[in-house]
Formats: C-alpha cells, structure tokens, sequence
C-alpha cells in the first residue's frame, strides 16, 4: 500500500452546484505522479470556479480504485471520470475501475458519470475504447480542456446535447453521436503557462524509489520523423516553452516543490532552439537537472559539459540497429564514430554509465543485421570505455507498430521469434553489457490493442472480467471469436484509425 503522505494536494469545497470530476490514471500511482499531463489536467481544473477535481489511481497492481483520493468520494458518484492514458496495456484497468466502482461500464447504458479518455494512444487510435468512453480527445490539453469545460457547464445533466455540442472539427469523438466521416487533430499553437503546474504532486515519503522534483515541458513535438515512433508523427513539428516560462516554473517550483531538482520533459530536449540558454542559466543558478529525452547526433562536449554539472550521471543513446541497411527502415541511425566520440567524451566528464535502447523485429531483419548490432554495440563499448553489467546496461524492444507512422501495416515479428532474436543478441554480448528486454508478449499484446477497430471493446471488458494478464487477453480474444493475426499480421484492409486526420506540422 502507498503511503499517502504528499505535498501540493489541492482540498478544495465549492459546494453542492459544483461539477466534481475525477481525474483518473489507469496505472499505479508512482506511475501517475509521474505523468506531467495528469497533474495538468488536475491543477488547471482545480483553478477553475465551480469545479473540483480529484484523483483516482491504482495504489496496488490488483486493486482498482472505486473512490478519490482526496474526499474518498465513490466514484459513481461524480459528474464526470476523465481518464489520462499513455500506454495501450492500460486500457483494461479503465474497464476495470468502471467495473470495481459499481459504474456501468457501456456508455450507450450509462447516464453518468460521463466518461471523457484522452492521450497519446487515444489520439492515434480510439476506437478500442468507444464502448466505454461518452467522449474520447483527440487533441492536446490546452485548446481541448477548456472548450469541454465550458460546455460540461453548459450542458450539465443533458448528456445528448453535451455530446452533440462537442465538434469532431475541434478534436471530439463522441461514439454515441457521431456521424461524420472525420476527426481532426486538435494541436496547441503554443504552450501557455495558465495549463504548466509549478507546485506538482508528489509524495514526501514512498515505497519507491522517488525524488522530489518539478517537471517542465520544455517542448511539445519532435522534428526526425523516425518511422517508427508514434508521438513523434502526431505531435508533429516542434511548440517552444519561451526560456523566461521554463525558468518561472523552475524557480517558482523550487519552492513548492521542495527541490532544486528539474526535470526536463520533452521528445528531444536539443530540439527547443535554445536549449543551450535553458541549460546553462538552470544549472548556473544551482539545480540539479535531469534530461531523459536526449540524442548523441546532438549533443557535443560544451553540451556534455553542462549536463553533467547539472548533476546527469548516465548518458542514454538509442542508436536502435547497428545495420545500415535496417536504419534506412527506421529512419534513424546514429553513426557509430559518433556515438563513440560522444561516449568517450561523456566517460571522460564523469558520466558513470552507458544506456542503449535496441530493436528487434524490424521488417526485414535477418540475423546478419542483429549481428551488426552487436558488433555495433562491442566497438562503441571498446572506444568508449564503458564495459560490464554496471557501466553498460542495454534494453531491447520488438517493434511494436504503431497507427499514423510509416511502419503502420508492418507486422508483428511474433513472440517465439522475438525471444530468438532478443536471445542472439543477449549471447553475442554476454559478458559485455546488463542486457534487459521488453517481454514479447507485452509487445504482441500492445500491438492488438493499438491498431484494433471498436469490435475490442467486447475484449476489454471480457478481459477486465478476468482481472487482466496476459492470459486473460488470450481467453477474451477467443472468447470474441477474435483471431489476434487480425492485428499482428500485415495489415491489407483499410485502417480503422484513418477517419483521424492529424494537423500539419508546425514550429513555433
């Protein structure tokens, strides 16, 4: 269990006529306190007159949460359960809080609360949970939020005119109402500080590793177009937190934070144009920095340099293959003298690891290409200096193919196959590296619920009737009549997710 001792928890009382609203995480709570669009999306509704927004997420793995943190309010007893959701093997904890909190669990049944899911995955794909959902976001936060909310109050306890009062043109999908034959993408011109949380949630003593911090979303968006990566081709082109915003939350969040801890959020910090400035003013100014979303073909010794008196201890590299021939597939590849000379310059600052994130499964990989990986990997861990389990840990994912990216119809290289190729690498480098993977059938899993069509929401809420696991995904696909190479294999037919069209790419 969690001990619930946190600072910046918002008690708020605005009476019997205020919309009270849930926001949930369908994960466990170090997960959530994690998640900077959850705590947006509860700051900013708490600043708003006649709402009040608590939370609801897992405390234990096995045990859905059926009331708020908070008041401990039953969650049926809400207005509106407004779900955050960024991984797609959560979908089934959001079928599993409607089911343990006494809520029907099919939308076209249920009167109220109303049900409101958005985030990544939703936006690519959100069709695997139109069974549940009243309304699924196809947008970011900050043009999104405040045009629901405003019709939430407008349209309180009328449930078909909220629905029809929201617009597929502005990024909502209403299952219920909709006839039209698009939704569009709802992209944020820019970042305002009235959504960016400066005092965030966290805990002040945990069963988990934690420190506390403040997390600043430098950055939305990512300009390389890999053709694999899914938030990279929605959030596409690059919106700038200006330098004088990051630096107010900083110094502001130091406070109420309790930490001179920064955590810099975004797809690759580099991109922001003046990442040096935001760098070197934050630890100039004393904070420790962490910077998990970097690249090695953009950093440079000045840049190292920075980061490890900002108190960096690993450097994190994702060259994803060592073959040439595969990093054309991909779109990405990271030279190897490269990745080398950035290493070698890391280990020399004092950086005292190495992480490398690797691929399998890419279409057309042979074992001659896993073989160049590890060849790849063996010479950048020669030149570098970086060797042994502690010094250089590496993670290998199979592809999981995403909606909207290049590699949409790409099939799944299967979990037997994934395991032999998972299992080529970890012998070609034994020894050499702490070398981890990503289970296969998480991979196979994820891919299903990531490019299925509304017909997996029988499959959701037969899987949540077996509380979850694989095994139960396995028995609630056969018992759908479900074939999972429907959504494994290549994919001929007309994708279910292209009614989602997505907004042009922009930089600003």
């Amino acid at each position: 269990m969690v001990a619930l001792e946190e600072i910046n928890v918002v008690m708020k009382y605005c009476g019997k006529e205020c919309l009270r609203v849930a926001v949930a995480y369908p994960s466990l709570y170090h997960v959530a306190v994690d998640s900077l669009s959850f705590q947006m999306l509860y700051h900013y509704l708490n600043k708003l007159d006649g709402i009040v927004a608590e939370r609801a997420v897992y405390l234990k793995r096995d045990e859905a949460p059926t009331r708020t943190l908070e008041s401990k309010t039953p969650l049926r007893s809400v207005d509106v359960l407004m779900f955050s959701v960024h991984y797609e093997l959560d979908y089934v904890n959001i079928v599993r809080t409607l089911l343990e909190a006494g809520i029907e669990p099919e939308a076209s049944k249920r009167e109220r609360p109303l049900v409101v899911v958005g985030g990544p995955p939703v936006i690519a794909n959100p069709l695997p949970l139109s069974r549940f959902a009243d309304v699924l976001v196809v947008g970011e936060i900050e043009p999104s939020l405040p045009f629901l909310v405003e019709k939430l109050l407008e349209e309180r306890g009328l449930k078909k005119s909220l629905l029809e009062s929201l617009p597929p043109s502005q990024g909502f999908f209403a299952p219920q109402v909709f006839s039209g034959d698009e939704v569009r993408f709802n992209a944020a011109e820019s970042l305002p500080l009235e959504f960016h949380p400066i005092a965030q949630v966290q805990p002040l003593k945990a069963p988990f590793k934690w420190k506390l911090r403040t997390a600043i979303e430098t950055s939305r968006g990512c300009l390389y177009g890999c053709r694999f990566c899914m938030e990279g081709w929605i959030f596409r082109g690059v919106r700038e937190r200006p330098v004088g915003d990051v630096l107010e939350i900083a110094e502001k969040g130091s406070v109420a934070n309790r930490s001179k801890l920064v955590k810099l959020v975004s797809l690759s910090f580099f991109n922001h144009r003046r990442a040096d400035e935001i760098l070197e003013k934050l630890v100039n100014e004393g904070f420790e920095v962490s910077v998990p979303s970097l690249r090695a073909d953009a950093l440079n010794e000045g840049r190292l340099e920075l980061l490890r008196r900002g108190g960096q201890k690993t450097l994190v590299i994702a060259p994803e293959t060592g073959s040439l021939r595969l990093a054309s597939v991909l779109g990405k590849f990271i030279k190897l003298d490269l990745a080398a000379q950035i290493a070698a310059e890391a280990k020399r600052l004092g950086f005292t690891g190495l992480k490398l994130y690797l691929m399998v499964g890419v279409p057309g990989e042979s074992d001659e290409d896993l073989i160049s990986t590890a060849e790849y990997v063996t010479r950048l861990s020669k030149q570098s200096g970086y060797q042994g389990s502690r010094q250089l840990k590496i993670t290998v994912s199979p592809l999981v193919p995403k909606p909207h990216t290049p590699l949409e119809r790409a099939p799944f290289v299967g979990v037997k196959e994934a395991r032999r190729r998972i299992e080529l690498l970890k012998r070609k480098l034994r020894g050499l590296a702490d070398v981890r993977a990503y289970d296969p059938r998480l991979a196979w899993a994820q891919t299903i619920l990531a490019r299925g069509g509304a017909e997996l929401g029988i499959v959701l809420q037969l899987w949540a009737l077996k509380g979850g696991g694989l095994g139960g995904l396995r028995a609630a696909l056969r018992e759908a009549n479900l074939n999972p190479e429907r959504y494994t294999g290549y994919l001929t037919d007309e994708l279910p997710w292209s009614f989602v069209k997505l907004a042009a790419r922009v930089r600003s």
